[in-house]
Order: C-alpha cells, then sequence, then structure tokens
C-alpha cells in the first residue's frame, strides 16, 4: 500500500474553535498494491490537475492492470467517478474486502475514531459516511 497526502497548513486566526492553524488536504494518491508492487486499485485526488478532463480533476479511482482482461474496455488509465476517500476508508476497505489482517484488535474503534475527528473538522461537507 502506497498512501500520499498533500497537505497546506493554513492560518486562521479568526477561528477560536479551529485556530490558528488548521492542516488542509489539497490532494492524495492512495494505492493498493501486489506485493510485488504491482497496483490493484488507486483512489487519486489531484484537483490541481495532471490532465485536461473533469474527471482528471476530481476523486476517481483506477483499475491496476493486473485486475484487466487485455480484451476489455477499461484500462488502468480510465479516470472512474468517485468521491474522496480518507486515509481511514483506505485502511478499512484493505481490512475488510481483501482480507489484510490489521496490527491491533481494536482496528473497528481505532479507525472510526480518527475518521469523525476528520469528518468533524473537515470544511468541504464531508458527512459522516455508513459504517
Amino acid at each position: 500500500m502506497d498512501i500520499s497526502v498533500q497537505y497546506e497548513i493554513v492560518h486562521i486566526p479568526h477561528d477560536r474553535e479551529r485556530g490558528p492553524y488548521k492542516v488542509s488536504t489539497r490532494g492524495y494518491m492512495h494505492t493498493l498494491q501486489t506485493i510485488d508492487g504491482a497496483e490493484i486499485i488507486g483512489f487519486h485526488w489531484h484537483p490541481n490537475g495532471k490532465g485536461d478532463g473533469d474527471t482528471d480533476r476530481t476523486p476517481h479511482m483506477h483499475i491496476g492492470s493486473t485486475q484487466l482482461n487485455p480484451a476489455g474496455v477499461i484500462s488502468k488509465k480510465h479516470h472512474i467517478p468517485g468521491r474522496r476517500m480518507s486515509v481511514e476508508e483506505v485502511l478499512r476497505y484493505c481490512i475488510v474486502e481483501f482480507g489484510v489482517e490489521p496490527l491491533r484488535a481494536d482496528w473497528k474503534p481505532v479507525l472510526a475514531d480518527s475518521e469523525d475527528l476528520f469528518r468533524m473538522w473537515a470544511t468541504w461537507g464531508a458527512d459522516k459516511q455508513p459504517e
């Protein structure tokens, strides 16, 4: 797994509840990989864009070439629309869907508590996601 988060530390001196500083996410690339490093699936958001299309700049997923049929219509370069994903969501996805063994027995409440804090302070309207 490769987790990459681009962030900015924003000065907000008049916000007594959160200030005087806030960490603001500016993009991310979270990639699940095979043991030899080949991409399985990638969750990306790079709003300052690498390309010209709208799906380049909005949250999207890539399906790794290891998961695709060479004769299929989807390639690893396609941007499959998605939504913003927290690191906690990606970790939970790995544990639940791929059977990755968590490093601690209390992983569910640890991820839930961390994600609740993340969503509470999000300024982009991150509603609580269903468990």
